[in-house]
């Protein structure tokens, strides 16, 4: 484990012994504060955790002038691999320029025939370069560990930043758990979705055994014939953008954690195509919901795009005890985004839900966004008084990277393997999924964590 923006790493059980109780504190401080739902604002949480930090940095900078040896031995370190790191990088560049002048002096046809060999001789003499800056530099961190000891200063600083981490991430839970009402149990609901819970263990996945099938719905929470529209649209988005979706709506998720079974889902099926997968799981009686893009489809739906899709169609119909609308127009205002079409439009649900609810959550948006804004703001602090007193290597202590490795040629073999598996899964169906729509199952994608989620 690396502590945020520092150099300074742990063992896999001291990171342990850090990371539980922080979790754990960040956890606890959220239910405790639904047990103050409106009784105590959350501008007061902001304000006492603007004062903690403040205290926090200042214990810093007090610590920095009893501790200026420390700044000074860090900057000689960083001075020193910065001086090592000049000198190997002027000798890859000195390989560069003598490849280039020894292929400026082969005729055309030497060119084809002995480029290859030459780019591979120049990339084992930057190997044997790299090994030899590896050396040095650890040989000479070796000496500096050994002549200055431990650094107190650095730790100080690394735990201060974690605390102020572990402070930002805690408040802003005890604050949305103050804004968070109490939800009431759901009453006009059959005894058996009142019973069971579900997860990627038992969920059923139609689109194992038929891959024209995308939506599970094994409490039958949407009506049928919403069902078949919204599989035509997800395999739309399957056959014209190679996105393979699996969308989940269960009366109740095992733990009340869409997250965990986002996660499960991706991990035992592979929703996704070259990880262009689309996991969106809604727990209708619990109140939650996740919408998952892949790993690679992250750039393609942001976060921000997932929140949106969510506030604009799924939360209003939720909200209004409409399902069906719901799913049925998140499925389609997804599609139009990436068909980049105009975003479809639904019937005004303002008069079926209360008001007021409105308000909770623009309160609770405006909340998010100011511990976002104060967590980037000591983010960025962290960063830069790491950079500061000489804790984080810069930009010039990294050598270069190999210049002889022929990457176009690489992409292109690449390209052509990614094309033939993509033609031999839009071919035999199995695994391939959704686009023969024969046979079924998904196309061993993987879920980056990305995406967005949360509760109405």
């Amino acid at each position: 484990m690396e502590l945020p923006f520092t150099n300074f790493k742990l063992t896999g059980f001291s990171g342990c012994l850090l990371s539980i109780p922080a979790l754990l504190f960040v956890g606890i401080a959220g239910v405790i504060g639904q047990q103050f739902y409106d009784e105590i604002s959350p501008y007061i949480i902001i304000v006492a955790t603007l004062a903690v930090l403040g205290v926090i940095i200042s214990y810093g900078k007090s610590a920095n002038k009893t501790h200026a040896d420390d700044i000074k031995n860090y900057k000689d370190l960083q001075e020193e691999l910065k001086h090592i790191t000049v000198k190997y990088n002027a000798n890859i560049s000195e390989l560069e320029t003598s490849y280039k002048n020894e292929i400026k002096g082969l005729s055309n046809i030497s060119k084809l025939t002995q480029k290859s060999t030459i780019r591979s001789n120049y990339s084992s003499k930057y190997t044997a370069t790299r090994k030899a800056y590896e050396k040095e530099r650890d040989q000479y961190q070796m000496v500096w560990k050994a002549t200055h000891g431990g650094i107190k200063l650095k730790n100080i600083w690394q735990m201060l930043f974690f605390i102020g981490f572990v402070l930002i991430l805690g408040a802003c839970s005890f604050s949305m758990g103050v804004t968070m009402e109490p939800e009431e149990p759901a009453t006009e609901i059959t005894a058996l979705m009142q019973s069971r819970t579900w997860s990627a263990d038992n969920i059923p996945m139609p689109h194992m055994t038929d891959g024209s099938l995308y939506v599970s719905n094994p409490d039958s929470i949407l009506s049928q014939n919403v069902v078949d529209s919204i599989n035509v649209v997800l395999r739309q988005m399957d056959e014209q953008f190679d996105i393979e979706s699996a969308m989940i709506i269960v009366g109740h998720i095992e733990n009340d954690d869409p997250i965990a079974m986002v996660r499960g889902v991706y991990q035992k099926y592979g929703v996704g195509k070259n990880n262009r997968g689309l996991v969106i799981v809604v727990g209708y009686l619990d109140h939650s919901y996740f919408i998952a893009p892949g790993r690679a489809l992250e750039g393609d739906l942001t976060d921000l795009e997932s929140d949106q899709l969510a506030r604009t169609y799924l939360i209003p119909s939720m909200k209004a005890e409409l399902p069906d609308s719901g799913m049925l127009y998140l499925a389609r205002g997804t599609y139009a985004l990436f068909a980049e079409k105009d975003m479809p439009v639904m019937s005004s649900l303002t008069n079926t839900y209360n008001g007021q609810e409105d308000e909770e959550d623009t309160e609770s948006m405006i909340i998010m966004l100011i511990f976002t804004v104060l967590l980037g703001g000591w983010a960025y602090y962290a960063n830069s008084m790491s950079r500061k007193l000489g804790f984080n290597s810069t930009s010039q202590t990294r050598l270069r990277a190999n210049p002889f490795i022929d990457y176009t040629t690489a992409a292109i073999a690449a390209g052509s393997v990614l094309g033939s598996s993509r033609s031999s899964s839009h071919s035999s169906g199995g695994w391939g999924g959704g686009s023969s729509h024969i046979g079924g199952g998904y196309g061993g994608g993987s879920w980056g964590g990305g995406g967005a989620g949360g509760r109405w």
